[in-house]
């Protein structure tokens, strides 16, 4: 007796590829749920960007959370200097000047560096996450959740 048709392999198997495929997968994470960067991860570049003025602009940087590229630790770059080192589901809060910066990131153990640039205005908030991919990570403005 045969417990079970094609048709319900097939049906097995697709739901083993989605499970598979979602675990993989990334999420954003809310500013109110992440993790500050430890001390010890805020390299020294940071200390010029550390201290809040109402004459900067504050910038929160968060990793997604999720499985993939779980293991591979993102550089984070600001105008060229190394400022930080993020694992899944962690922030930092910078405070910048007025005017045009150039954000990087990169994983330690990959290539390239990605970036993407904004003008920021000084009094106001803005949020970048950082996605991690299969060979690279990216860096881009979103919405505050």
């Amino acid at each position: 007796m045969i417990l079970f048709s094609v048709r319900d392999c097939g049906r097995q198997a697709l739901t083993l590829v989605i499970l598979l495929l979602s675990s993989c997968a990334t999420s954003p994470v809310r500013t109110s749920e992440s993790r500050a960067v430890p001390p010890s991860r805020l390299l020294p570049a940071f200390s010029r960007v550390s201290q809040a003025s109402p004459h900067k602009a504050q910038v929160s940087i968060i990793r997604d959370s999720g499985s993939l590229n779980v293991g591979n630790r993102a550089k984070l770059f600001i105008d060229g200097a190394l400022i930080a080192l993020l694992w899944s589901g962690e922030r930092v809060d910078v405070f910048l000047s007025p005017g045009y910066h150039i954000f990087g990131v990169q994983g330690e153990l990959m290539g390239a560096v990605e970036e993407t640039s904004s003008s920021l205005d000084a009094g106001r908030s803005y949020h970048f996450r950082i996605t991690p991919g299969e060979s690279s990570f990216r860096i881009q403005p979103t919405a505050e959740f």
